[in-house]
């Protein structure tokens, strides 16, 4: 396949797109040693922020980090929303997504193998202002309503309350309703086998709602009536006449004071005292040993860059380019969300790779990705201990969006300089590439002309001043074919400068040989072959001599020709039947002639001439016992003669050069001479005649040749050559 000099320089102008690849390299090894410092920052901070809180053995002490017990801790959320007692959970969101289920594993007492299905619940529990919150989500098979008869409100479906005061003590509450809406707790006696209520509690509030599977309670209780434990029981009864409790399931037994849960909640000091780090756009907390989230400061949010209010010069091109660039961009640059809302409710719990190993007294690094958010989250953990034991883990996080945000930077960057300079040099190189094929072109176009399809040269080609390798060339070119051309005119005349200079001599040696022989009457037949011979050579060179004559006088001598309209046709088997049948008496000709009469206006001398030469030349090259075929054809302006031969071919090489003065293919010596004259007088005759002729080796199954002559039909006024 052929590739241009421009598809070429093109092409080497994609070796510009290295530039992104560069790019592409430098930002991943970047992002490496960029995201290698910060995990060292974030270690350092996560190693600091443990080390503060180890000097402080008095908030563990305070916030309850020894002796946790996961299955019977509460903990505290903080609520978003203020909360309306009406039995809904609307306003419970989105804490609400962090409830924990009570179940099988939960069940202080049961009168029979428990069932799922009968009872079950979820449990939250939060602070707002001054008062403790509590949600129960109970799944119900069969409801059991107090029977406001009774003075036992325990012989139905109820909710046990154990709380530890300020002061220790254990202080019994139950809530059951006689039907859906408000209630109050009773104030119960410490003693769980006394199940007369005391006295009404006021103080503790909530909402007895239907569900469609259960019932869902919300209970207020005032902060000041709670100490640091504290525990809930919900009672299942089924049985409407006998009323006695069939299931327990509560977060402790909330009858022993010493069997309640821890109340745990995010911790203010050791709040207080990630305050005073100030790390900004990171997210510290501190989890137990029950990973439950203790404390929390800071933010994975960071605050969006600002823009810039005008931009001019490459700046505003740039950003032009990154705006139409945008979706090439999209391909090689890794997204991530600028603009994420963090979870408005934090987990209770956090389990995340890495925890595990922090607890047990390793430091780690972790990635993981949030959610509902393009966003990665890089956190270093590390144990967290109070005399020699670990007591929970210090999590620093931070997202990688500051890191990718400069890696995306630099990728668009070597992505729009390269357009801009793939754009600039490229169009430089097809300028360039089209200046130089131009020129090739040109200096081809010359060549090509410059040399006609006979391998004359008819002209030059015209040097140019550039002092570059195509100049270089065409001067070169350019003396190459004037010297080519003087060649080929001395070797035209050389014919006639021989004829010239060998005819006196050749003269002189034929007068003397006559002479001798006159001299010697009776000579030796040895001596009178010699002489013989010699004649005889005299007259062949003499003949020979002639020969160049007559070509190289044949331009002048064809301007005193005498045209005429004549039937080529009829001339042709004339011309057969009485010269060149006779003449040949051993070779078989085959005239193909036309249905109709061909009428040609020309010498019929020099074309019979020309006609001479092509046959004596087809005799020459053809194969004995093969016939020379003459076929002559008529066209609407002009008329067709081949005369073909089977044979020896012609090299494609030669096929342009044959018609050319003094150039033989003969490679036997014969008895006349020749010297590469016959084919030089076709072409010189046919081209007087406005015609052309073409030498092409056959190609229908035969070896051979076949010489094709074109020339111009005759008119109905025909005017002379000379004029024509």
């Amino acid at each position: 396949m052929r590739i241009s000099l421009r598809l070429k320089l093109t092409l080497i102008s994609l070796l510009l797109l290295l530039i992104p690849l560069i790019g592409f390299r430098f930002s991943a090894i970047l992002q490496s040693s960029l995201l290698a410092s910060r995990e060292e920052a974030l270690m350092f901070t996560a190693r600091a922020v443990a080390t503060a809180l180890a000097n402080r053995p008095d908030i563990f002490d305070r916030e309850l980090f020894h002796s946790l017990d996961q299955n019977r801790d509460l903990y505290l959320f903080h609520l978003s929303n203020s909360i309306r007692l009406n039995g809904k959970t609307d306003d419970w969101q989105p804490e609400l997504q962090q409830s924990e289920e009570f179940g099988a594993e939960h069940v202080l007492s049961s009168l029979a193998p428990y069932r799922p299905e009968s009872l079950k619940f979820r449990h939250l529990l939060g602070q707002r202002g001054k008062y403790l919150y509590a949600l129960f989500l109970v799944h119900d098979d069969r409801l059991v309503y107090r029977d406001p008869h009774s003075f036992y409100p325990g012989k139905a479906d109820h909710i046990q309350i154990g709380i530890e005061d300020r002061t220790g003590e254990l202080h019994r509450y139950l809530l059951a309703a006689e039907k859906p809406g408000w209630l109050n707790g009773f104030s119960m006696d410490p003693d769980p086998k006394e199940q007369l209520p005391q006295a009404n509690e006021p103080r503790i509030q909530g909402v007895w709602a239907e569900t469609g599977n259960g019932y869902t309670v919300e209970l207020r209780i005032p902060l000041e009536m709670i100490g640091k434990r504290l525990a809930f029981a919900v009672a299942d009864v089924d049985d409407e006449q006998g009323r006695g409790v069939e299931t327990i399931i509560g977060t402790a037994n909330p009858g022993q004071i010493g069997e309640l849960g821890w109340l745990l909640a995010p911790s203010t000091a050791i709040e207080a005292l990630l305050n005073r780090l100030d790390r900004p756009h990171s997210r510290i907390r501190v989890i137990d040993n029950n990973r439950r989230v203790r404390a929390l400061f800071g933010s994975l949010k960071t605050d969006p860059p600002q823009q810039k209010e005008s931009e001019q010069g490459l700046d505003s091109m740039l950003s032009w380019l990154h705006q139409q660039l945008a979706p090439v961009y999209r391909l090689f640059t890794e997204p991530f969300t600028t603009n994420f809302t963090p979870p408005a409710s934090q987990p209770r719990r956090l389990d995340i790779q890495g925890i595990e190993e922090g607890l047990q007294g390793k430091s780690s690094i972790t990635h993981y990705r949030l959610a509902d958010a393009r966003v990665e989250v890089m956190a270093a953990i590390t144990p967290l201990q109070d005399e020699g034991n670990v007591v929970g883990a210090v999590v620093v996080e931070q997202t990688t969006n500051s890191i990718l945000a400069l890696k995306n930077k630099m990728i668009e960057e070597s992505i729009g300089l390269t357009v801009m300079a793939f754009v600039v040099v490229g169009l430089g190189l097809l300028l360039f590439a089209s200046r130089i094929s131009s020129r090739i072109r040109r200096l081809r176009n010359q060549a090509a002309s410059a040399i006609s399809k006979d391998g004359r040269i008819v002209t030059t080609i015209t040097p140019v001043r550039a002092r570059d390798e195509i100049g270089d060339l065409s001067r070169t070119l350019a003396s190459m074919l004037i010297q080519l051309k003087e060649q080929n005119e001395y070797r035209e005349k050389m014919a006639d400068n021989l004829e010239h200079e060998m005819r006196t001599p050749l003269a002189g040696i034929s007068a003397s040989l006559k002479n001798l022989e006159k001299e010697l009457p009776n000579p030796d037949p040895e001596a009178k072959n010699f002489i013989a011979w010699a004649l005889r050579d005299v007259q062949r060179m003499e003949s020979l001599l002639t020969a160049i004559r007559d070509a190289t006088s044949l331009q002048e001598a064809l301007g005193y020709d005498f045209p005429e309209t004549f039937d080529l046709s009829s001339a042709l088997a004339l011309w057969l039947e009485h010269g060149w049948g006779p003449s040949y008496p051993q070779v078989e000709f085959i005239y193909q002639a036309p249905p109709e009469a061909i009428l040609i206006h020309g010498d019929p001398d020099r074309l019979r001439q020309m006609l001479e030469k092509l046959i004596d030349n087809a005799i020459s090259f053809h194969r004995a016992g093969t016939p020379v075929t003459l076929r002559l054809s008529g066209r609407q302006n002009s008329l067709e003669l081949q005369v073909s031969n089977e044979g020896a071919t012609i090299a494609p090489d030669m096929l342009g050069h044959i018609f050319n003065s003094m150039v033989s293919l003969r490679t036997q010596k014969e008895i006349t001479p020749h010297l590469g004259l016959g084919l030089y007088v076709v072409r010189t005759i046919i081209e007087h005649h406005r015609g052309t002729i073409r030498a092409e080796n056959l190609s229908n199954g035969l070896q051979g040749v076949c010489f094709t002559v074109t020339l111009p039909r005759q008119t109905q006024n025909p005017q002379p050559l000379a004029e024509q």
